[in-house]
C-alpha cells in the first residue's frame, strides 16, 4: 500500500444551506454507519474517517462506527479486488466493525441476510441469496435510465435501512453518505426523501460538506491506495455511460466476458416481451458489444441461449394516455377516463400482462409457437430490431408513439419469467384494446 498522504485538501465549494448545520444532528447520534458503495467516493471517505475520525463526528476509537454495504451481487470483479486489499486491510487493523448485508429475496417480506458480520474483515462477498439481476431475469426486464436510481433505492438503500433498524433498536443511527460535492443536487433529494420517512435516521454528507468534489476525491484515494479506483456500478447498469465512458465500460466488459454475456441474456430476454427496451435508451448492449467485437462475450452469450429451456410467452400490453393539465386543474380523480382528458400523444400508465404458454427445448417452444400461427391464421415474424432476432406471433400491433392502446403477441424467449398479472388487468385491457377507451 502507497505510504499515507498529507493533510486533507479543503476545496472552496461552500457548504450547501441545507446541510450547513446538519452536523450537529449527526454528532448527537449514537451508531454511526458508513454506507460503503464499494466506489471512489465512500471509500475515500471510509479512508477519511479512519485518518481523523473526530472530525467527521466518530468516537476517537470507533466505538461507534460501523461500516455496512449492501451486496447487489454484480459489481466487476476488479471493485471487488480492490475493496479486499486497500480498504478492508485498514479495517482490519483498526477493528471496525464490518457489515455485508444482502436482500433476502424478490419480496421485502423475505427480508435481509446478514452475510458477514465482523471486526476482521477480509473477503467481500460476491453475491447475497437475492441479487438484482435475479429480479430482473425474474420479470424479464432491464433497468431504465427512466427509473432513476430506482433499483439503487430497493435493493441498496432498503437493505440498509432495514439493518439499521434490526440491528440497532432504539438507538438514534446516523448515516455518513459518500456523496461528492459535484452531487449536491442528488443528496438534496434524497436528503428531502429521508425528511419526509420521519424515521430515526441522522444523515450527514460530509464530502460535500467540506467540498471535496469527484477529482479531489479521486485524487486522495489514489494517494492512500497507489492505485486508480475505478467506479463502482453493475455491469448491466444503463447508466454505464455516466458510470465510466463509453470505451472503459467496453473495456470492463472484454475483461469479464462472462459478465458481458450474462448482461447479454438479460437484453434478450427483456426484448421478448419488449422490443422497445434495449439495455440503453437508444441501441443494445449487443450492438455495441458486437461492434466492438467481443467474440469471446458473443460465443459465452451463444453458448448460454444454447443451454437454455425456451418458452412461448403471451404478451399483452395496455397503453394508456396521459391526463391533459386541464384534467388536474379541474380536479377529475385521478382515475378520470373521459377521452378529452387525456393526450393520446403522451405515455400513460402501461399496464402488462405475461403467461408461459409451454417450456420445454428450444424445438418444442418453437413448434408450439407454429400451431399458434396456424391456430391463428398469422405468420410467425422474426423481429431483428437490433440484430438479435425475436419470433413472435403478433396479433395486434401497437402505432409508435400512441398511446390509449395495445399490443398483443407470443413470442419465443428462454423460460424462467414469472406469469404476471395484476388483478386489474383484464378491466383496463377491456377498456383499452375491446372498447378502445383511455385507461
Amino acid at each position: 500500500m502507497a505510504e499515507e498522504s498529507g493533510p486533507l485538501t479543503l476545496f472552496d465549494t461552500p457548504t450547501p444551506d441545507w446541510l450547513r448545520d446538519r452536523f450537529q444532528g449527526f454528532q448527537n447520534a449514537d451508531i454511526k454507519t458508513l454506507n460503503h458503495g464499494l466506489g471512489v467516493d465512500s471509500t475515500g471517505l471510509g479512508h477519511m474517517i479512519l485518518d481523523d475520525p473526530a472530525r467527521f463526528g466518530v468516537a476517537p476509537d470507533f466505538s461507534d462506527f460501523v461500516v455496512v454495504t449492501a451486496i447487489l451481487g454484480d459489481e466487476f470483479e476488479d471493485t471487488n479486488q480492490h475493496t479486499e486489499n486497500h480498504f478492508y486491510d485498514r479495517l482490519r487493523a483498526h477493528g471496525i466493525r464490518t457489515v455485508q448485508v444482502s436482500r433476502g429475496g424478490p419480496e421485502r417480506a423475505d427480508g435481509i441476510v446478514v452475510l458477514s458480520d465482523t471486526r476482521n474483515p477480509t473477503r467481500l462477498h460476491r453475491r447475497g441469496p437475492w441479487r438484482l439481476r435475479d429480479e430482473m431475469l425474474l420479470n424479464g426486464t432491464v433497468p431504465t435510465a427512466a427509473g432513476g436510481h430506482r433499483c439503487s433505492m430497493n435493493h441498496k438503500q432498503w437493505a440498509l435501512d432495514r439493518f439499521a433498524k434490526l440491528a440497532f433498536p432504539g438507538a438514534r443511527v446516523g448515516k455518513l453518505v459518500g456523496y461528492n460535492a459535484d452531487e449536491a443536487r442528488r443528496a438534496k433529494k434524497c436528503d428531502a426523501n429521508n425528511q419526509k420517512k420521519k424515521d430515526e435516521f441522522a444523515f450527514d454528507y460530509p464530502l460535500i460538506r467540506e467540498g471535496f468534489d469527484r477529482s479531489g476525491i479521486a485524487h486522495y484515494v489514489k494517494e492512500k491506495t497507489g492505485i486508480t479506483w475505478g467506479k463502482s456500478y453493475c455491469s448491466f447498469c444503463p447508466f454505464s455511460g455516466v458510470c465510466a465512458s463509453r470505451p472503459v465500460h467496453l473495456a470492463r466488459l472484454r475483461r469479464y466476458p462472462h459478465l458481458a454475456a450474462q448482461d447479454l441474456l438479460l437484453e434478450y430476454r427483456s426484448m421478448a416481451l419488449n422490443r422497445r427496451s434495449p439495455l440503453y435508451v437508444t441501441e443494445s448492449l449487443y450492438k455495441r458489444v458486437s461492434d466492438d467485437r467481443q467474440e469471446q462475450a458473443l460465443g459465452e452469450f451463444a453458448a448460454l441461449l444454447d443451454q437454455a429451456d425456451w418458452a412461448v410467452y403471451h404478451v399483452r400490453r395496455a397503453y394508456g394516455a396521459a391526463r391533459r393539465d386541464s384534467c388536474e386543474r379541474n380536479k377529475h380523480p385521478d382515475d378520470c377516463k373521459e377521452t378529452a382528458c387525456h393526450d393520446t400523444s403522451r405515455k400513460g400508465n402501461v399496464y402488462r400482462s405475461v403467461r408461459t404458454v409451454i417450456t420445454g427445448s428450444k424445438s418444442v417452444a418453437r413448434q408450439r409457437l407454429a400451431a399458434l400461427a396456424t391456430e391463428k391464421d398469422r405468420p410467425v415474424e422474426l423481429d431483428t430490431k437490433h440484430q438479435l432476432g425475436h419470433e413472435r406471433l403478433i396479433l395486434r400491433r401497437r402505432p409508435d408513439k400512441v398511446y390509449g392502446t395495445a399490443e398483443e403477441f407470443y413470442v419465443l424467449a428462454p423460460a424462467g419469467i414469472r406469469d404476471k398479472q395484476k388483478p386489474s388487468f383484464d378491466g383496463t385491457w377491456s377498456r383499452i384494446a375491446q372498447q378502445g377507451l383511455i385507461a
